[in-house]
């Protein structure tokens, strides 16, 4: 048994067909931008909050969605996408603004999930209770932004939360039952195999 799968393969499990990550901008920032927790953001992040492939923002998701689909549609066969907000930190507003922007792209039917990157410090009681009902209706995914388990490497990244707050979020997420998919850098400065 491998210890890990491919996105593609989980994806076909899940999903029974090939699915494609539709990369959106929800028109949020970071804690670690805005002066909240730091300013200039984590070292590896660009300056779009990589998200640099996502579709911007344009007032209406819906029209996102479709300019997504629309990038895509010489490589995809079939109609069915994962709605995955990527830029920044997808967490980081009030729980009215979040339902607001992940509820319509769910009324969808060619998206059969939402995937959802965000930083472990931004995943409040309320936050979370919005993920577990938009779970109900269809497969949410959230994507933790670790980097490195080592507090150092974390310092010297300016990850700006300690390990902890990662361990709490992965414990929080697993009580409802949505997957996690984590980010780790390999090969960081002063980091062994």
């Amino acid at each position: 048994m491998a210890l890990y799968k491919t996105a593609n393969s989980f994806f076909q499990e899940q999903f029974g067909q090939k699915v494609y990550k539709l990369a959106l901008d929800g028109g949020f920032t970071c804690p670690n931008r805005d002066g909240t927790v730091g300013v200039g953001g984590c070292i590896f992040c660009s300056a779009g909050g990589s998200g640099d492939f996502a579709e911007k923002p344009c007032g209406d998701v819906a029209i996102q969605l479709a300019r997504a689909k629309a990038r895509v549609a010489g490589k995809m066969h079939g109609n069915a996408y994962i709605a995955y907000f990527q830029s920044f930190t997808n967490t980081y507003a009030s729980v009215d603004r979040l339902r607001a922007i992940f509820q319509p792209v769910l009324e969808d039917p060619s998206i059969v999930g939402l995937s959802i990157a965000t930083r472990p410090d931004c995943l409040p009681p309320e936050t979370i209770a919005l993920i577990s009902e938009l779970n109900k209706i269809k497969p949410v995914m959230v994507e933790l932004g670790l980097q490195t388990i080592h507090e150092e490497t974390a310092r010297l990244i300016r990850r700006g939360y300690p390990l902890s707050t990662y361990d709490k979020a992965m414990a929080d997420l697993g009580k409802i039952g949505v997957h996690i998919i984590t980010h780790i850098i390999l090969g960081l400065p002063g980091e062994t195999p």
